[in-house]
């Protein structure tokens, strides 16, 4: 026994330690071929420290794997042997007894996803938990490629990628990227870098702003992407910010160009416009409009901003109305009074359609500030005479006249002439459409 034989009840709790070593007997050095040197009894109780001095039993040999000299010791002297790992300084004692516990760290440049966990037993240590200390150490070697700066590190632990970049001259269409796993590195993505044979040529110089080109004036190689951008506020890009250069050596689409904008200065103070902006791109309109009520605009109420940033008319003023010269003519129509050189703001003409024309719109149009405003339009009659209806076998219904002007939006009936049928392709009444009549047929 290993301390003091007594345990003491305190305030419900037993109080004091002890062990009970194991015993050497006949059985156990049956199995190793030994007895003991000076005594005869076929059990011995050794106390722990105390030495026992054995010899080989009958014809056998020592096999010098052990001194036939043992000192009684501890089961759980011996720590385990964990490869590239100690024990935790938390764990660390100088003597281990039955029911402790220790944990293991891992050495230097090793690391472990679970670290290993012991337990002293009356037979020895017990694995509680396995854990295998693993190095991710040295890199990958990647042919003519380099560790990228921004995945570089002095130590790395499971789960931790490092992406690789080609060497100066050599290009590759993917890179290649590692994950450090409890196995060591393991290949997420395997690029191959190859001598750079083809390059696209740089884009012009000083047209725009480009990012992403190669250091030093390296070649631009297959798969490098830039970006580009106009140098101003002033100015927008025509054409895709995105280019690639392709395997064989050409951009994926041309350059683009950088486009004035049109600036939207020089605006009358009583005069607004529609976007209120500063600038516009090409293709883009703006609208004008007068502050005061009462004023009108003199000029164009709508621009267009045309290319190098030029706009398609100059801007509007706005101002008191203005008169009118003479109104214009009506197709098939006329006014209703004779026309004047000159019209005042606000005054307007009469008009009237031709014998049989039917007016669609206002008669009347109005001297708006230098335009006539109002649109009517006369519509034409339909005209059906004899001669027609006999190639179709009719003759009107309720009229014996040889020739007859019906108003646009009139209606006519028709019915077979003689003893012909009508074929049905179209109704007997039909309605006359702005000069245009369907006529029935028989036969």
């Amino acid at each position: 026994m290993e301390g003091s034989p007594y345990r003491t009840c305190s305030n419900g709790q037993w109080t004091g330690e002890m062990r009970c070593l194991s015993t050497v007997n006949k059985e156990i050095m049956d199995r190793h071929n030994i007895v003991f040197r000076f005594s005869r009894k076929e059990k011995l109780y050794s106390r722990h420290n105390q030495e026992a001095e054995f010899m080989c039993s009958g014809r056998t040999t020592h096999d010098r794997a052990a001194a036939m000299r043992q000192r009684c010791v501890d089961a759980c002297s011996t720590l385990p042997d964990v490869p590239h790992a100690f024990v935790s300084d938390e764990t660390k004692k100088d003597e281990y007894q039955e029911g402790d516990v220790i944990d293991f760290t891992c050495g230097p440049g090793y690391t472990s996803s679970q670290p290993s966990k012991y337990v002293c037993t009356r037979g020895g240590w017990l694995a509680v938990r396995q854990g295998k200390c693993y190095s991710c150490s040295p890199l990958p070697d990647v042919p003519h490629a380099l560790v990228s700066d921004e995945t570089k590190k002095d130590e790395y632990r499971e789960g931790d990628m490092i992406d690789f970049t080609c060497e100066p001259g050599y290009t590759s269409s993917q890179t290649s990227k590692y994950v450090c796993t409890r196995d060591g590195w393991m290949a997420a993505r395997q690029g191959t870098c190859y001598l750079l044979t083809t390059s696209c040529d740089p884009p012009p110089a000083g047209s725009f702003i480009v990012k992403g080109l190669p250091e030093n004036d390296e070649p631009i190689g297959p798969d490098h992407i830039i970006t580009v951008s106009c140098d101003g506020p002033g100015k927008h890009l025509n054409g895709s910010s995105v280019l690639i250069c392709g395997e064989d050596g050409q951009w994926n689409t041309p350059f683009p160009s950088c486009i004035e904008n049109c600036k939207v200065g020089d605006v009358p103070s009583n005069v607004y416009t529609i976007p209120d902006v500063r600038q516009l791109r090409k293709g883009e309109k703006l609208k004008f409009g007068c502050s005061n009520r009462r004023h009108f605009l003199q000029g164009n109420a709508e621009v267009r901003c045309l290319p190098g940033g030029q706009w398609s008319d100059s801007f509007p003023t706005c101002g008191g109305p203005v008169g009118c010269n003479n109104p214009p003519a009506l197709v098939d129509g006329d006014t209703v009074t004779s026309l004047k050189y000159q019209y005042s703001h606000g005054e307007r003409v009469q008009y009237t359609c031709q014998n049989y024309y039917t007016m669609e719109g206002s008669p009347y149009r109005t001297c708006s500030n230098g335009q006539w405003t109002g649109e009517m339009r006369c519509l034409k009659p339909c005209t059906v005479n004899k001669e027609i209806m006999d190639r179709h076998n009719i003759v009107l219904r309720f009229s014996a006249r040889g020739k007859l002007y019906s108003r646009h939006n009139e209606e006519l009936e028709f019915m077979c002439s003689g003893r012909t049928s009508h074929d049905r392709a179209a109704a007997m009444r039909q309605r006359c459409v702005d000069g245009v009549i369907t006529l029935p047929t028989c036969h």
